[in-house]
């Protein structure tokens, strides 16, 4: 890999802030510019295509067919999908003007909010980095990159795409903890972030005092709800490819599974056999299961495993001795577990690796209760018949919710992707992105004639009719407006008529008749008429005026 960069001093971030808000005060950030930096991001992209795979490969162990499909593609449609609507998104779109405020004519205004910083996370280091870096860029914003400290070779590879995009607009500061604690304290313009709950809260007490909106691309216990009637086989298998993807290091990776005692056997019993057949003997530390992010979280995950769950280990769960995991190996088991214990430690936090609970529960109603009985998770999979289906998406509460497979919504642009309550807030992708990344700035235009009729002291007749008008019911108000479109239409229709009246008078007192029948028979003469005659014959119609 190219040499390294050097981490970036809170001091020189600070310094970064103003200058970044300065260029785009002075309306620098125009459409076209936006387009070009998106554009150019794109070819400096491909260029750096086999360095990014590098340093997956090197941070999670991930292989490069799973760094091209799920790490780094993705970017590439994200960006063609902004490149392809920006100039709609940009542009101001009119709004209704209430009638007591005519003449009027109103707009919304996407405007660039000024400054963002996005903290990106080391599991999936370019998407959560980059996917929010060019939302905001397509929304006219600069931005400030600070990647994950946890997946350093990544975070060089970012910092040398950064650093080739304009940079009075683009800045990628590396560095740990103290250089993110210092960057969330400062006024910008708003704050993106992707990781735990526990940093969220941080973040968000950070931004109070200086009134920072933030966006939380959080986590949580994602459940999956699986009832009997459906094809268990594929459903496993998708299952399966969602939980075990980058080795279960997934926000939206399903945390555990709530079945149907009718069918749990024959999921546990299918769930075994689609894992053996990805990995294989899982004991051997297989190349095409990535590995934890260090050496802690995979120690973490062995302590759940080790202690008393009260479960049954369907597969996998070998446990290594406390301290014994080295370095550079960081590897767990696929493991699944059966009926633990709810006040063990698989039940509790987020799991975020290749351990999988599965859960017996007697009907859907008690999935249901018992995934309302914890935190809003950021995703729910339902794999079930369409009225269970129904029922579990009317009674619960999500950042998303997946009917027949896992995980598979956030490569919809089209969708947003973001969570609820403890899983987070706001979304930061595609245009539901590029609203939050915006200021929807209010644009009235009022002319200065005719006079306003809402003048000071309002005691007048007409400020009392405006009064009574604003303050009706909305029965009221809906009669009102029948009655105004009625006495529309017939001053529409009079003036129509005086208009008509006016312009087939041909003297005073006159009127005109349209003789069509006469004018039939002209025509008919006109057509056995020789050439020389047509020419000089009068055609159309025939006048008769009468008084």
């Amino acid at each position: 890999m190219a040499s390294e960069t050097t981490d970036c001093s809170p001091t020189e971030a600070v310094k970064y802030i103003s200058e970044l808000r300065d260029f785009v005060i002075r309306g620098s950030t125009s459409v076209e510019w936006r387009v070009g930096q998106l554009k150019l991001l794109r070819e400096v992209l491909q260029e750096e295509k086999e360095a990014m795979c590098l340093a997956l490969s090197i941070d999670l162990c991930v292989d490069e067919a799973q760094a091209l499909l799920f790490q780094i593609g993705c970017l590439f449609g994200e960006i063609d999908h902004c490149l392809d609507n920006i100039a709609e998104w940009s542009a101001m779109k009119r709004v209704n003007t209430p009638m007591v405020l005519q003449p009027a004519s109103s707009y919304v205004q996407a405007q660039p909010k000024g400054v963002v910083l996005i903290i990106g996370a080391w599991n999936y280091p370019f998407v959560v980095t980059f996917g929010p870096m060019l939302t905001a860029l397509a929304a006219g914003n600069a931005v400030i990159v600070k990647p994950s400290e946890l997946s350093p070779h990544a975070a060089q590879v970012m910092h040398r795409i950064c650093s080739r995009l304009d940079q009075r607009a683009v800045r990628c500061c590396l560095g740990g903890v103290e250089l993110s604690t210092t960057l969330v304290s400062q006024p910008l313009d708003h704050i993106v972030y992707t990781g735990s709950t526990r940093v969220g809260r941080l973040i968000m007490a950070a931004a109070a005092p200086n009134l920072t909106p933030v966006t939380l691309e959080l986590g949580g216990k994602s459940p999956v709800v699986i009832c009997g009637g459906i094809n268990i086989n594929e459903a496993c298998r998708r299952i399966a490819v969602g939980k075990f993807v980058n080795c279960g290091q997934t926000c939206i990776a399903p945390d555990y599974i709530l079945v149907e005692r009718g069918v749990r056997d024959e999921v546990v019993a299918e769930l075994k056999k689609v894992t053996t057949d990805m990995f294989g003997d899982s004991s051997q530390a297989p190349e095409k299961l990535s590995r934890m992010v260090n050496q802690q979280a995979a120690e973490r995950l062995q302590k759940a495993l080790r202690e008393p769950h009260g479960g049954h280990v369907a597969l996998g769960g070998a446990s290594a001795p406390p301290g014994t995991i080295k370095e550079g190996q960081r590897y767990v088991q696929p493991t699944i577990v059966v009926d633990p214990k709810n006040d063990s430690l698989l039940m509790q936090d987020e799991l975020f690796g290749p351990v999988l609970p599965i859960l017996s529960v007697a009907s859907c109603d008690e999935a249901i209760t018992y995934i309302n009985s914890r935190p809003k998770p950021l995703a729910l999979y339902v794999f079930a018949p369409p009225p269970v289906v129904d029922h579990v998406m009317q009674s619960t509460s999500s950042g998303a919710i997946l009917v027949g497979d896992t995980a598979m919504h956030k490569g919809n642009p089209h969708v947003p992707f973001g969570g609820i309550g403890g899983s987070g807030m706001g979304s930061c992708y595609g245009e539901f992105g590029f609203n939050e990344l915006s200021h929807q700035r209010a644009v009235m235009y009022r002319p200065l004639f005719p006079p306003s009729p809402i003048t000071l002291p309002a005691d007048s007749a007409l400020s009392k009719i405006l009064w009574s008008y604003v303050t009706m019911n909305r029965t009221q108000a809906k009669w009102l407006k029948r009655a105004g479109a009625l006495l529309l239409a017939v001053l529409f229709m009079l003036v129509t008529r005086k208009l008509r009246q006016r312009l087939f008078r041909v003297g005073p007192g006159l009127n005109v008749e349209i003789d069509f029948e006469d004018t039939l028979k002209s025509n008919a003469s006109m057509a056995s008429d020789s050439p020389s005659n047509r020419r000089t014959q009068p055609a159309g119609i025939e006048i008769v005026v009468w008084s």
